[in-house]
């Protein structure tokens, strides 16, 4: 299996809590999802952006732009959540439709035949208190909420907390940055 790349984290803290607080969250944690990124562009072209998805999606991130804003480093949080299996081609094929038709304007550009590269994508988790407690993502390259993301991340957070501290997902100071107020 190839590397993962690491993408580089464009939000600080300080920027994700404003905007987490925003959304209703009282609590904030960084967290690296994995990902896989496929490229798009024209037939017979060089990429010029990317979709970043995996098997059980079923709305794929559009990351526009020639090249992955990546970093030398490993991913630095200790909340490392791994989505599993690539897409298959029949899954790329659906999920461009559907972010084909979220943007018309992309109706030329086309899944390029290469095989999906596995990433790590940077993200802040919120936590909100209530009646029950509720999870936000946001992205760590724009800030923006990322909801497809958050049965991923669930599904990662549960299957930490079955293993234990011995996970390779959490690690004694993830639930301290956990509940670090916002």
């Amino acid at each position: 299996m190839a590397e993962r790349l690491t993408l580089a984290r464009r939000i600080e803290e300080d920027t994700a809590k404003r905007c987490l607080q925003r959304l209703g969250a009282t609590a904030c944690e960084p967290a690296w999802v994995g990902l896989w990124a496929t490229a798009l562009g024209l037939p017979n072209g060089t990429p010029g952006a990317w979709l970043l998805c995996a098997k059980e999606m079923r709305r794929a991130l559009l990351l526009v732009g020639a090249e992955l804003p990546t970093q030398v480093e490993e991913p630095s949080s200790a909340l490392n959540i791994d989505s599993g299996l690539p897409p298959t081609p029949e899954a790329l094929n659906r999920l461009w439709l559907w972010e084909r038709m979220a943007t018309p304007r992309h109706w030329r550009i086309q899944v390029l035949g290469s095989t999906p590269t596995p990433i790590w994508l940077p993200c802040w988790l919120g936590y909100a208190r209530g009646r029950q407690h509720r999870l936000l993502v946001i992205s760590g390259l724009s800030g923006e909420p990322l909801p497809m993301l958050k049965p991923i991340v669930l599904k990662g957070l549960q299957q930490a907390y079955r293993n234990g501290p011995e996970s390779e997902t959490k690690s004694s100071g993830a639930s301290e940055r956990r509940e670090k107020a916002v």
